[in-house]
């Protein structure tokens, strides 16, 4: 038997549905669901579901009563009556957690990143001499041409600025789409500046200052702090876990420092950039290329530059940390591998000395620098 050609037009059906009409009202901004829906494509056909308290970029508004969003690489259809553009995400950092452990962090970056993951991005340039990852976030527009990069905690005991700066990557995502400094919203700034920050430099040193050399899994190395702290009290521990200080270990002025054997501080190593924290840092300065630089450090509220620009002109109208010129002699610090790149950079001292600062001091910190960032940020626009 044969069958016409005008027979197999009329049995012929559809196997898809067309796609829907997405016309409509323009939104360009994050948005949040008010509970867990559905999400689908172009066909109505369901694909995914999206989270409360995950913040999608919104496209639009249609007028079939849906709206675009992305959800990771796809644009996707979700009902409008369930979008609100107010950040409903569960806070996440602790800070009244007087230590914040490297653990805290871990959990909290993973956390971060499920919440805000179209804004926030966190890498690993490394992994310590103990295994731990040497984490930077990257926070904003990815593809922004302009980049502050920050660090804190490179030494072991100033890990409250750990605390403090994981608190304001927290309120930078938050406020995202809906908070502004000085009239410009946060969007707008960190879509053309993006933060690349290392929260915590030195994990095993953190480690150390904050337990001691018995949260160190690797025996060797724990067995040799017991050996070169020289009685020291192991919660004033600056250097990492072989007793090298990473704020010493840069080509820039090296071994100028008084140390001349592994310890608790400024024993700059037997070579510069020896260090898996010395390297991470470096690799992530060479790959972002800052336009400035903010090193945190404690304690004593001064702030160290190398002239006075406005850039710390600026800092100091907001923290009225006492201005201290560094001067030109290198003594292989970041700043001073920085200096020599001509990479401007300040040096930001919170707190009260000594270091550890007294978790009392972290609300007067937290105030103080909570604005530092986008204040910087904004300066490059």
């Amino acid at each position: 038997t044969t069958t016409t050609k005008a027979e197999e037009t009329t049995t012929v059906q559809p196997t898809t549905k067309p796609d829907v009409d997405t016309t409509g009202k323009n939104v360009k901004k994050g948005g949040y669901v008010k509970k867990n829906v559905s999400a689908y494509n172009l066909k109505l056909e369901e694909v995914t579901e999206v989270e409360k308290g995950v913040r999608y970029y919104v496209y639009k508004e249609c007028n079939n009563g849906y709206s675009l969003i992305k959800v990771g690489n796809q644009e996707l259809l979700v009902e409008t009556k369930y979008i609100t553009y107010k950040c409903n995400a569960k806070k996440i950092v602790n800070t009244s957690d007087k230590k914040y452990s490297y653990s805290d962090m871990k959990v909290d970056l993973k956390k971060l990143e499920k919440a805000y993951g179209s804004i926030l991005k966190v890498d690993i340039a490394g992994k310590s001499l103990d295994k731990r990852n040497l984490y930077y976030v990257t926070l904003g527009n990815a593809k922004a041409k302009k980049t502050v990069y920050v660090e804190t905690s490179v030494h072991a005991r100033e890990y409250m600025n750990t605390k403090f700066m994981m608190k304001v990557i927290e309120d930078y995502c938050r406020g995202y789409d809906t908070k502004k400094y000085k009239g410009k919203k946060y969007s707008t700034i960190f879509n053309n500046v993006k933060l690349v920050i290392m929260p915590m430099v030195n994990p095993d040193g953190v480690t150390i200052s904050q337990y001691g050399p018995k949260k160190i899994r690797n025996a060797k190395l724990r067995e040799n702090l017991y050996k070169i702290a020289g009685g020291v009290d192991f919660k004033i521990w600056k250097a990492n876990a072989r007793g090298i200080d990473i704020n010493r270990n840069y080509a820039e002025g090296f071994d100028r420092g008084d140390a001349k054997i592994p310890g608790h501080k400024q024993y700059a190593g037997k070579t510069p950039i020896s260090e898996p924290e010395t390297k991470a840092q470096v690799s992530v300065v060479e790959k972002v290329k800052p336009d400035v630089v903010i090193c945190y450090h404690q304690a004593g509220e001064v702030m160290y530059h190398l002239n006075h620009t406005k850039l710390s002109n600026m800092l100091y109208s907001m923290t009225h940390y006492t201005h201290i010129i560094s001067g030109q002699t290198h003594y292989g610090t970041f700043s001073d591998y920085l200096d020599a790149r001509n990479i401007l950079n300040c040096t930001l001292e919170t707190g009260l000395t000594p270091a550890p600062v007294k978790n009392s001091m972290y609300k007067k910190i937290y105030k103080t620098n909570k604005d530092v960032l986008v204040s910087v940020a904004k300066m490059y626009l």
